[in-house]
């Protein structure tokens, strides 16, 4: 067998050699490997060890960092979802996952990296691995955790590791204590906030507080990063269980965090258990001024200019205020910073849903705020009225290879079917599924009926925002004055110089530009409203053209 000290002839004397593997060995406690203390002396003596024997892998344990070339056997604990990103140097894109490793001597993150994300996607928790050409560094605070390089790899491991897999008990809000980690809560939605993003150190982060309630108490939870991005589709009064988060103390007392980790289950069934249930909407004559954490849908009657002030701790702030008023009475209603920014897109009579309300006794009686904790809404209809649906009807535009494109009065889309004798411009009755926002079909066929044509729904009649009437198909042309993210939509202001709508949009547009839209419209408050699948940016000069043309 080769010599341990050969590769370190030259760097050190080997009496000294092997005096520096026994103060290791010593320093960690006798939980070093002597495998192990030669590969922290190579790492410190910038000695290249070469490849070792497959049989041999280092433990948990004797990993410090700046170690490269680390391979290791070991269990997954936990295991995070892939997470995409655009990297800010190059303007790429690329993706990373989290693994927790352990064995017997302890447990450490491994992060894989763009095609090593591929690698690990069918690993699940409770599987051996084999970590090959990791990297020791310290990531996320300051803690030490393996990369695979570019040369690296993880495969599975037949080798037997005895370590616990992470066991998930649920736990009561009014039992969480200091320190608990690995914790499953289970929970009514109490209210919900919007995303907040923020840098620090370079980095980007994205944070959401949701307010959990259950038969024992009430907890404040931060949903960080891809977490956060989830709860655009949480509302107040939803059940969800969060699953492998921990307890901490925080500026409000006892409250839960998440991490790469956690898992949301939204609505689950829950046979067994009983959670308080939510008002989850307050007509205005019944709120009093101790509620706190209640939400209120009406039409703005009246808004005031927002209003600038500076805070004690010099920070500027915006507040807004408007009056509601539902079938019940009016209220006066504050909002402030981004729920202010919001209210200057919504008109008056816009309808709106208010979450996270707290009210408070005012000069006029019982008076509204929304802040930080809340979110302000346009009062959408029915969002499956006007997307793509599993079953329905729409006109054939084209076939090929086993699609079918179509376009109904919700717009385009696709239909996967193996179903033979269908043609361009016919219409037909379809139920299916959706996968992808693509209809995958179990029935289709051609059917008669009075259905607007291809050149009907593909160019609609051109309308002025002035002459919107509801329910109708029109393609509108104009100017976006304003552009406020709220949830899954872009709520626009579009200005043709006829009048002013509001509008919905899933896509990314830019306010100051001219756009064309094919847009269903629909009755909203006392307005009439748009909402579109398309909205092509508008060249000018084209468009001068196309006026020249037709007169």
């Amino acid at each position: 067998m080769t010599d341990d000290y050969d590769v370190f002839k030259g760097k050190i004397a080997k009496e000294d050699f092997e005096s520096r593997i026994k103060e290791k060995i010593k320093e960690f406690q006798g939980l070093l490997t002597r495998e192990g203390a030669i590969t922290i002396i190579a790492s410190e003596l910038g000695v290249q060890l070469g490849e070792r024997p497959s049989s041999i892998s280092i433990k948990i344990s004797d990993i410090i960092e700046g170690m490269t070339n680390v391979d290791i056997v070991g269990k997954i604990i936990r295991k995070s979802d892939p997470k995409e990103f655009v990297r800010k140097t190059t303007d790429t894109k690329g993706k990373v996952l989290r693994l927790e490793i352990g064995d017997e001597s302890g447990t450490m993150p491994v992060v894989l990296w763009d095609e090593k994300v591929d690698d690990a996607l069918s690993f699940k928790e409770g599987d051996v691995v084999k970590v090959i050409g990791g990297f020791a560094k310290k990531g996320l605070n300051e803690k030490l955790e393996l990369t695979v390089q570019r040369r690296g790899s993880i495969e599975a491991s037949d080798e037997t590791v005895d370590v616990e897999e992470a066991t998930h008990e649920r736990v009561e809000i009014g039992s969480l204590q200091e320190g608990m980690s690995n914790i499953r809560l289970i929970g009514t939605v109490v209210n919900v906030s919007d995303i907040r993003n923020y840098e620090r150190e370079d980095r980007s982060f994205k944070v959401c507080s949701l307010f959990l309630k259950d038969n024992t108490g009430q907890i404040r939870v931060s949903l960080w990063n891809q977490n956060a991005d989830k709860s655009a589709k949480i509302s107040i009064g939803d059940i969800i269980a969060i699953e492998n988060c921990y307890a901490k103390y925080g500026f409000s007392g006892m409250e839960v965090q998440t991490n790469s980790y956690t898992r949301l289950d939204l609505n689950p069934v829950i046979e067994g258990l009983s959670l308080p249930t939510i008002d989850t909407d307050v007509s205005i004559s019944d709120i009093t001024s101790d509620m706190q954490f209640f939400s209120v849908t009406g039409t703005i009657i009246r808004a005031y200019e927002p209003r600038s002030f500076e805070r004690e701790d010099g920070s500027q702030g915006l507040v807004a205020t408007v009056e509601l008023q539902d079938d019940s009475g009016t209220c006066r209603v504050s909002l402030w910073d981004d729920k202010a920014r919001i209210a200057q897109g919504l008109p008056e009579g816009t309808s709106v849903v208010l979450e996270g309300c707290r009210a408070r006794e005012g000069l006029d009686g019982v008076e509204v705020s929304v802040g930080a904790s809340g979110r302000v809404m346009p009062r959408l209809p029915d969002i499956t009225t006007y997307t793509t649906r599993p079953s329905g009807i729409a006109r054939v535009i084209e076939i090929k290879d086993g699609a079918i494109k179509a376009a109904s009065r919700e717009g385009q889309f696709l239909i996967i079917t193996d179903e033979q004798g269908i043609k361009a411009g016919e219409l037909i009755s379809y139920e299916g599924v959706i996968k992808d926002d693509n209809v995958i079909a179990k029935e289709i066929g051609a059917i008669e009926g009075d259905y607007p044509s291809i050149d009907e729904l593909l160019s609609p009649p051109r309308a002025s925002i002035g002459e919107l009437e509801p329910e109708r198909l029109v393609h509108v042309q104009g100017l976006v004055r304003q552009v406020t993210p709220v949830r899954d939509f872009k709520v626009l202001r579009l200005d043709d110089g006829s009048g002013i709508a509001t509008g919905y949009f899933s896509g990314e547009l830019e306010a100051g530009r001219e756009y064309d839209l094919v847009a269903r419209t629909f009755q909203n408050g006392e307005g009439i409203e748009l909402y579109t699948h398309s909205a092509e940016y508008t060249d000018n000069i084209d468009e001068a053209y196309r006026l020249l043309d037709m007169f």
